[in-house]
């Protein structure tokens, strides 16, 4: 069995544990040892060795939610908007093989070694082909996965009075909305079930875990969800949702069931430790309450929030009623290149505005960081093999390159964390390493070759995509301004509702 000594100016081996001149010593997969360089090159002689003494070692990073797209919607012809209108796009289909080896390089390129991918279909009728084509690519780049399955049904295209809005479209908007509900009707309950079912039968281990992934609680009826509890406790495996993203998903909790959709979930059973909550934007204290009770979880999608107009996830005030937070990009991080480093550092800049008192307490680096690391490897069932750089646990470990970051100075005595989540960047990352197998090396891939996934991507791509991306659209935006027409009413509500922010940016008064 192979051996590896990784060392540097600063291990990090937890959000609390920090080694100066710090090494981990690795057989095949899993870390054997951990402490400093001169106590691991006294104990072992190992057969490589990695590292600098200008360089930060960290535990892989963990994108705990996302949808696996590699080239973004931007790339693809979508510009943001709000999220009830942003989704009406429709685009020429790209191959969802290829495409997800462009995710897994980009990912692993800025240090991610572990993500989520909640998988929206791009040929609903041959679903079963194209989730084993997704597995196949992250398993040939050597990523580790958390694989959902969508399900969503119901409130297509208004929340709760989709055959009314139908009903009153223009013929040709009518005609649209009926191929659209046809399209979504190919992959329903029974097919989503019976796929869960058999890739946790035939995937799940330490680089595949299969969840279940309801988008959302008002996209999915009643009798799904429970079905969803019944089979994720039989199985053991975890659930990955949606809730509260807007505030119109948030009123229509308080219309359809006279509660917010959080509690809606707790009083059906649905919410448990094994849930995961991704956005969680428009929620109230009790529904904090209701999340802590319950023991499930959230993931914060700072990037997302912003660019889809949803607002700003009170994180701080999770993380302070002992709610666990994840981060991930949701494939609309800020910079649009998958970034994860730099999705952190925007995490721990939103989060300081919880008071203007002076020196009150805000998110520290290592709240962030831990967000980034074990408490993405717990919410996606991960946290026995990765997250952390402990004894026992699988290799994964990132080289940042100490020198780049501080370059052309910059002061000693900072907590490394602080000086990660200050000023390292993705092109900081010089090594990957995942399951004790380098990935990245210099920056350079070393399993799969960029520039041959880039040509065939290219390749793929209709020569006349624009003219294609143009007819599959003349519609949609007649249909964008139907559905903002019919949610007027609902905004005249919200209007008329006090406010009481966690974060108190500024003030009209």
């Amino acid at each position: 069995m192979s051996s590896t000594l990784v060392y540097g100016k600063y291990l990090v081996a937890d959000a609390d544990t920090v080694i100066t001149s710090g090494a981990l010593y690795i057989e095949g997969n899993t870390i054997v040892d951990i402490g400093t360089y001169a106590e691991l090159t006294r104990k072992y002689n190992a057969d490589r060795i990695l590292g600098s003494a200008e360089t930060l070692i960290i535990p892989g990073l963990v994108n705990a939610h996302s949808h696996g797209k590699g080239l973004t919607d931007f790339q693809r012809g979508q510009v943001d908007d709000t999220l009830e209108t942003w989704k009406w796009r429709s685009f020429p289909p790209i191959d969802p093989y290829l495409d997800t080896c462009w995710t897994c390089l980009q990912l692993l390129q800025g240090g991610v070694t572990t993500t989520m991918h909640n998988h929206g279909l791009v040929d609903p009728k041959g679903y079963a082909e194209e989730f084993e084509s997704v597995l196949a690519a992250y398993r040939r780049c050597g990523l580790r996965v958390a694989f959902a399955p969508s399900l969503s049904t119901e409130n297509v295209f208004t929340y709760g009075e989709d055959g009314k809005f139908v009903e009153n479209l223009p013929p040709e908007l009518r005609g649209l909305c009926q191929q659209i509900l046809a399209g979504s009707a190919v992959f329903g309950e029974k097919e989503y079930f019976e796929s869960v079912r058999r890739l946790h039968s035939k995937h799940t281990g330490a680089q595949v875990q299969i969840l279940h992934g309801p988008v959302s609680p008002q996209w999915v009826r009643r009798e799904a969800l429970e079905r969803i509890r019944e089979e994720a406790s039989e199985l053991g495996i975890r659930i990955h949702t949606h809730v509260q993203q807007t505030r119109l998903q948030q009123l229509y909790g308080l219309r359809r069931f006279g509660k917010s959709l959080i509690t809606y979930m707790a009083d059906i059973g649905f919410l448990a430790g094994d849930v995961t909550c991704g956005h969680c934007v428009w929620i109230t204290e009790q529904d904090i309450e209701t999340l802590r009770r319950c023991g499930a979880s959230v993931t914060h999608h700072p990037g997302c929030n912003l660019r889809v107009r949803n607002g700003i996830s009170p994180v701080f005030e999770l993380e302070r009623r002992a709610v666990t937070v994840a981060i991930g990009m949701d494939e609309k991080e800020l910079d649009d290149d998958k970034d994860y480093l730099a999705e952190l550092r925007l995490a721990a800049r939103l989060h300081r505005l919880s008071s203007h008192r002076l020196d009150s307490p805000c998110l520290s680096s290592r709240d962030i960081f831990r967000m980034g690391t074990s408490n993405g490897a717990m919410v996606l069932g991960f946290d026995g093999w990765v997250g952390t750089l402990q004894r026992g646990k699988r290799a994964d470990a990132v080289l940042i390159d100490l020198e780049a970051v501080c370059e052309p100075f910059t002061y000693e005595g900072h907590d490394p964390l602080d000086l990660l989540l200050y000023r390292a960047k993705g092109a900081h990352v010089r090594t990957v390493m995942v399951d004790g197998e380098v990935l990245v090396e210099g920056g350079q891939f070393t399993r799969i070759d960029r520039e041959e996934v880039v040509r065939k991507l290219r390749e793929a791509i209709p020569e006349d995509y624009g003219e294609q991306f143009e007819t599959r659209n003349r519609l949609m935006g007649r249909l964008r301004r139907e559905i903002a027409e019919h949610f007027r009413p609902w905004h005249e509500e919200i209007e008329g509702r006090e406010t009481d922010p966690f974060y108190h940016m500024n003030s009209r008064i």
